[in-house]
């Protein structure tokens, strides 16, 4: 059982610019708490219900995929839709029994951020503020589709709910074969489950409301976090290069001719606690690092197994079968946001491991041959600890560049086999 204080964050942590519009949105589910927030329980009590309501429209939608279609093109979408929500349901599902670990994770990503802050330079600065504009960049892309997504689904249903509802609440006719569902009932089939106002059509539009707000902004969440230890990595590398020991001490930003003014045993003492600095940070990212992959690293393994296997299916209905426009148009959004979840979590991740082995030409980079042999020994520990790889796994899958290709090429080769097949 979580204690309720380790669910807690405090509010600055909220406005943290790195983070703020994903803890806001964990705040809306009841997934985390603010120590200033009224009613914590009822708040958590509102996750619980969230993650169980995902789980159950997840059930609902196999339910119907399992009953089977009439082409491949009317099942192709929601079997899309059906084990996009299954990934994003062991995903809230694993974040939800994490909640924990992610409140530890924001408190320490803040307070870092807020140190290394203290002392930072313009160039660091922008640094900072080119992060949070490329994070702000990758959760509007994400969100895009899924909004545009559920805008359509969204008007479709309302407008023939206004003006044609015999053509809405029309379940027996659809079940005949009769008549079409809405766009609405194709995505989401709760109306052939339960075939009355509350479930079957406020149901759906819940179902709805949880998918395009829920997938995208978990994965951009994750996203930030691996940004962050990108962008922690950047300073530190920059500060090893030029050997800035102005960033070790407030004194030396508010005196800046101190530094002129020390000797060459005062400069080495200072270059070693730069040195000591860096096996610190070091530590801190592994940690974080590990942390992460802690994370996610369920949730991850199976969506390299379920999109790898859902994209080839998708590029087969699109090739074989003549999905009408919306068909087309959703099968579409949906290869774009498979692709782009997993890309989102490998390319960060080999972003991490490339500044990792950055940080030993970094330091490489300054003037260590004119330093004392004490402080050349400390940069070649920092080396040699730098050469050792930062690789993020989950479980047997590597997160690097390398594998999101193999998953492409895996997905296309399932596609030709299928095609050839139906062909012959």
């Amino acid at each position: 059982m979580v204690d309720i204080k380790d669910l807690q964050i405090h509010p600055e942590v909220f406005e943290n610019p790195l983070i703020i519009i994903h803890l806001k949105s964990m705040l809306l589910y009841g997934l985390i708490v603010s120590t200033e927030q009224k009613h914590k329980r009822f708040s958590l009590r509102r996750g619980a219900v969230f993650t169980i309501s995902f789980v159950i429209s997840c059930a609902l939608i196999f339910i119907k995929v399992s009953r089977g279609f009439e082409s491949l093109a009317a099942g192709a979408t929601s079997c899309a839709t059906a084990f996009l929500y299954l990934s994003t349901s062991i995903t809230i599902v694993n974040a939800f029994f994490q909640r924990a670990r992610v409140v530890r994770m924001c408190t320490f990503l803040h307070e870092d951020i807020n140190k290394l802050m203290e002392l930072a330079d313009e160039r660091e600065k922008k640094m900072f503020a080119d992060t949070v504009k490329y994070l702000r960049y990758v959760t509007v892309i994400l969100w895009t589709p899924s909004v545009l997504a559920g805008f359509i689904a969204y008007a479709d249903c309302f407008y023939r709910t206004i003006f044609m509802p015999e053509t809405v609440f029309n379940i027996p006719q659809v079940l005949r074969g009769e008549a079409e569902p809405i766009l609405l009932f194709q995505l989401f089939p709760f109306g052939e489950v339960y075939d009355n106002f509350l479930i079957g059509y406020l149901g759906a539009c819940y179902a709805l409301f949880l998918g395009i707000t829920t997938i995208p902004c978990w994965h951009t969440f994750i996203t930030c976090l691996m940004k962050y230890i990108v962008l922690k990595f950047q300073i530190i590398n920059k500060r090893l290069k030029e050997m800035d020991i102005s960033k070790l001490s407030p004194n030396f930003s508010l005196q800046l001719d101190m530094i002129d003014n020390l000797n060459e045993n005062d400069l080495n003492y200072w270059r070693l606690k730069m040195c000591e600095f860096c096996v610190k940070e070091q530590t801190k990212i592994k940690w974080f690092a590990n942390e992460i992959q802690a994370l996610i690293r369920i949730p991850v393994f199976l969506d390299f197994i379920i999109f790898s296997v859902l994209i080839c299916f998708l590029f087969y209905a699109l090739t074989t079968d003549n999905p009408s426009k919306m068909d087309y148009f959703f099968m579409l959004i949906y290869l774009f946001v498979m692709a782009s979840i997993l890309w989102l979590y490998h390319w960060h991740a080999t972003l991490i491991a490339q500044c990792n082995d950055d940080l030993g030409f970094a330091i490489y980079s300054s003037n260590w041959y004119d330093y004392p042999l004490i402080v050349q020994k400390s940069i070649r520990l920092i080396m040699m600890d730098s050469t050792k790889p930062l690789t993020m796994k989950a479980f047997l899958v590597e997160l690097n560049l390398k594998t999101f290709i193999d998953v492409v090429r895996g997905a296309y080769s399932y596609f030709s086999i299928l095609r050839n097949a139906n062909l012959d």
